[in-house]
């Protein structure tokens, strides 16, 4: 039993989503003279962010806009690397009302995210998810069908994070629909955008 255990905020529960991250304008180079793009018409609670329970019904909207980045990425000769950050996809787990919110800062592709799910959803014991990048670091352990969770800054000696303690049923409960529509939103983008840049980075064939 991890000491910081005792100090766990007690929720009854966390949301989590996942979203594609949406620009309004194409810049070649950074800084540089940038060409708009027309985000989706769809409704969205944050403007350049689309979730995955707003893009239900609108697939092919979301891949008409990666569509504009492509054509503005081939006009100006550049490699996926170079527009990857146009990709990009974010994770979070949120209880608004506990005031708690657990980011994932370094994962930006489905894959890196499905790691994390699929440890939460599973039923091994102890600690099942550790990882950590520059000022991030996260930390999942299992027991008795309680999770502690804590994110924190490693590079920090001061900082305590911030560690919640929840039932895991009620989370898997919640990531199970949420990877489910995550896999067929990404294989309808997929199909519409002609290539799968969400989790396999693959850049679609020149039009």
């Amino acid at each position: 039993m991890e000491s910081w255990f005792a100090h766990a905020k007690p929720i009854d529960s966390l949301e989590p989503e996942i979203a594609f991250h949406l620009q309004d304008a194409f810049s070649p180079v950074w800084g540089g003279p940038a060409e708009p793009l027309a985000l989706p018409a769809f409704p969205r609670a944050e403007r350049l962010l689309a979730r995955t329970s707003e893009v239900v019904g609108h697939e092919a909207e979301l891949a008409a806009y990666y569509a504009q980045v492509a054509a503005a990425a081939r006009r100006h000769a550049l490699e996926l690397d170079q527009v990857r950050h146009y990709f990009w996809m974010d994770l979070r787990l949120d209880n608004k009302e506990a005031g708690v919110q657990l980011s994932f800062p370094w994962y930006d592709t489905f894959a890196a995210m499905d790691h994390f799910l699929v440890a939460v959803a599973g039923s091994d014991e102890g600690m099942i998810y550790d990882d950590q990048d520059q000022g991030w670091a996260i930390e999942v352990w299992a027991r008795n069908g309680t999770l502690y969770i804590r994110q924190s800054d490693p590079e920090a000696d001061d900082d305590p994070g911030q560690a919640v303690t929840l039932p895991r049923a009620g989370l898997q409960a919640r990531i199970a629909p949420l990877r489910e529509r995550t896999v067929k939103i990404v294989a309808q983008l997929a199909k519409e955008f002609g290539a799968d840049v969400w989790t396999t980075g693959e850049m679609p064939p020149p039009r």
